[in-house]
């Protein structure tokens, strides 16, 4: 049904929102949008008012262009099934892109040009609706209106078109339905569309999108969601504003669903909690959040340029009876600081300094500091100068300071050593038959430069052998006491049985290496991957936790035992455990992460990913992608982005030919975003512990309060 007519004019879409209103780009410069309804609804344009069931908005359209196509299909979805299964039909043949028809509205799987195939060979090939399409192009600025079962309507540049819902009805997008209204623009070569709704009914759209109720139904967790997404609608986003609305409807912002998304119980949320905004010194927050946080949110300045005093990294724990640990600048891997205990002198060991190769007389003064550390016999090798040191050659400068004969056999069933021992390098094959080297970091060839990892990772696991390096117990009692932090654990005896359990009180004043363990998830094809220790600058330590540590000698009787090196054990308990994307497992082919990381820089081949920096969660802060032609340093987001992860929180393995080089790079990690602020499923953890949303709110935004929104 179409019918014109004059009715009152309509405010210019400049003029400012509504209070409490808010404005939500569903689309963005598209090439056609379809607006319909259940009952009639009317579509303005100044005095001129449309009324209809449905109508197709685009620009004005000219000749176009004729493009192969394997169909024209109604839904945007059914045009990229049909395009997906070609793809998997033919992965070597040309590219299919979906695009849009403006006049018509329909989705076109159209082939890029070249492809030498026709519309009869495809349709013989079960693509039925293949053939040749035009598809028209956009032509000056003028808007076309397409009414159902009526003829176009062209308004001139300029022209805003406001859709108004039917009575007791909603408005539909592409079929989708939304509360309140719709404005229609033109916007560069296509057109935009703007949902205009009442502030805590867009929430009831966007709640239930970004915590699932289905999956997370916890009241107070959804309060503190609702919460979040409120304070974040009104923080002004100048990059939206210029586009004439607030805020997009997906990721890059809030993801917003509409009326089809809306839960009872997240519409429960936000209406219980209706108004409440969260705020630090009087003015709104940044409330950014995260899907799943590992175990760990992260501070603003390690993700994105500024310190945020209520974007700080927070354990994903409830902090009842717990104490935080500061500790000394997180400056490498656990390796480094185990040799560095021992007295090596392995300064400037981290890092790209990690992967660049070791001289013989690094590699001696290293590994001759451990063997004396531990007690051993050591010998004074021979020859120590300034050159590089082919892997062969370690694997008999080690025999030579353990004071062993060069010609001994190797140990034991140990992963390729006895192999390595029969080809005539048995110094090489000791080395991996003790689990001393592990092969997979650069390869077996002997010829090859050994790197510093290398050197330090065999110095490291010989210090890993000595039964006394490291202490472990669980937190018994943590308590700041007289300026130190005070610990008490109930020590592992190994299984041996007692009438009372031993109790150590550890020693603090800050300073201490701090280390926190990642357990990734498990990697298809092999046994679960040992955790992974990462340096932090601070630790949320509290009853119950498990730690290992290493105590310095000569204390007092009686006194508090010090320590300079602690590991907290996994956190098995982190509130984000309940989520499925709280742990993640993804392989990469080498030549394409390769292929990406040049685009930006060029390279060459990727042979090393070197952490830089860590953050006080334990993420990756600074990254250096280390490539056989050059070298690219990356910080905070653009990590992930760039290799294409979910999250910074990440431990990287190379996999390699029988030529050393690698083919594959396997990461694991955990968490699922930026890992800042209100961690989504962490939230659901701590109310599922009984935590209300104010002290769920309270914890991972420290430091605000909650009070009336403006």
């Amino acid at each position: 049904m179409l019918c014109l007519a004059i009715l009152a004019p309509t405010p210019a879409l400049a003029q400012a929102p509504a209070p409490r209103e808010i404005r939500i780009g569903l689309a963005d410069a598209g090439p056609a949008a379809r607006i319909s309804a259940a009952a009639p609804f009317v579509l303005r344009a100044g005095e001129l008012a449309i009324e209809t069931t449905e109508a197709l908005i685009s620009p004005e359209t000219g000749a176009g262009e004729s493009v192969l196509a394997l169909g024209s299909f109604v839904s945007e979805a059914r045009a990229r099934e049909v395009a997906e299964a070609f793809r998997e039909e033919r992965p070597d043949g040309p590219e299919v892109r979906v695009r849009r028809d403006p006049e018509t509205g329909r989705h076109l799987a159209v082939l890029s040009p070249g492809s030498g195939a026709d519309g009869a060979s495809l349709r013989d090939a079960g693509f039925p609706e293949a053939g040749t399409f035009r598809i028209p192009a956009p032509v000056g600025e003028a808007l076309v209106v397409r009414p159902l079962g009526g003829s176009p309507i062209r308004f001139s540049a300029g022209v805003s078109l406001t859709a108004e819902p039917p009575a007791g009805g909603f408005l539909e997008w592409e079929g989708s339905p939304y509360r309140g209204s719709f404005t229609v623009f033109r916007s560069g070569d296509g057109v935009t569309v703007v949902n205009r709704a009442n502030l805590e009914e867009y929430l009831f759209g966007v709640v239930p999108r970004e915590l699932p109720p289905d999956l997370f139904p916890e009241l107070e967790a959804l309060k503190a969601q609702a919460l979040a997404a409120r304070t974040y609608a009104l923080t002004p986003r100048d990059a939206y504003l210029r586009r004439g609305y607030d805020l997009c409807s997906g990721p890059a912002c809030q993801v917003y669903g509409g009326v089809a998304a809306e839960h009872p119980l997240s519409t429960a949320a936000i209406r219980e909690t209706a108004g409440e905004a969260i705020f630090h010194d009087g003015r709104l927050i940044d409330a950014l959040y995260t899907a799943a946080c590992g175990g760990h949110t992260e501070n603003a300045e390690n993700v994105f340029s500024n310190p945020t005093p209520y974007l700080v990294a927070r354990a994903c724990i409830r902090e009842a009876g717990g104490v935080r640990l500061e500790g000394g600048p997180a400056d490498g891997p656990l390796d480094a600081a185990l040799v560095r205990l021992a007295g090596a002198p392995v300064s400037g060991w981290s890092g790209a300094g990690l992967s660049g190769p070791a001289t013989r007389e690094e590699a001696a003064g290293v590994l001759t500091a451990v063997v004396r550390w531990l007690g051993l016999s050591s010998c004074e090798p021979d020859g120590a100068s300034g050159e590089e040191l082919p892997l062969g050659a370690f694997g008999r400068l080690v025999e030579e300071i353990r004071c062993r004969e060069p010609g001994a056999p190797a140990l034991g069933p140990g992963p390729d050593g006895g192999e390595l021992a029969r080809e005539g390098d048995p110094a090489l094959g000791r080395l991996l038959a003790e689990g001393l080297l592990d092969p997979s970091e650069q390869g077996l060839d002997p010829a090859r430069p050994v790197s510093r990892r290398e050197v330090i990772g065999v110095a490291a696991a010989l210090l890993r052998r000595d039964g006394t390096l490291f202490r472990r117990g669980q937190l018994h009692e943590v308590a700041v006491l007289d300026g130190w932090v005070r610990i008490t654990l109930e020590e592992d005896d190994g299984g041996t049985a007692r009438d009372e359990p031993l109790l150590i009180r550890l020693g603090s004043r800050g300073g201490e290496r701090l280390f926190r363990e990642i357990r990734p998830t498990r990697t298809p094809g092999r046994d679960d991957p040992p955790p992974l220790a990462v340096p932090t600058g601070a630790l949320r330590l509290r009853v119950g936790d498990f730690v290992r540590y290493h105590a310095v000698a000569g204390r007092a009787v009686g006194e508090p035992v010090p320590f300079d090196l602690l590991i907290l054990e996994d956190l098995g308990d982190a509130e984000d455990r309940f989520s499925r994307q709280s742990s993640w497992f993804v392989p990469k082919n080498n030549a394409d992460l390769s292929a990406a990381v040049n685009e930006v820089k060029p390279i060459g081949r990727i042979v090393a990913l070197e952490p830089l920096e860590y953050g006080a969660s334990g993420r990756i802060v600074r990254l250096e992608i280390v490539g056989t032609e050059g070298s690219l340093e990356l910080r905070g987001l653009r990590i992930r982005r760039l290799l294409g992860l979910a999250e910074n929180l990440f431990r990287a393995e190379p996999r390699r030919d029988e030529d050393g080089g690698v083919t594959e790079w396997w990461f694991s990690g955990r968490g699922w975003g930026h890992g800042l602020g209100l961690c989504q499923a962490g939230a659901y953890g701590m109310a599922a512990a009984g935590a209300g949303y104010r002290e769920i709110l309270a914890h991972y935004y420290p430091e605000t309060e909650i009070r009336p929104a403006p």
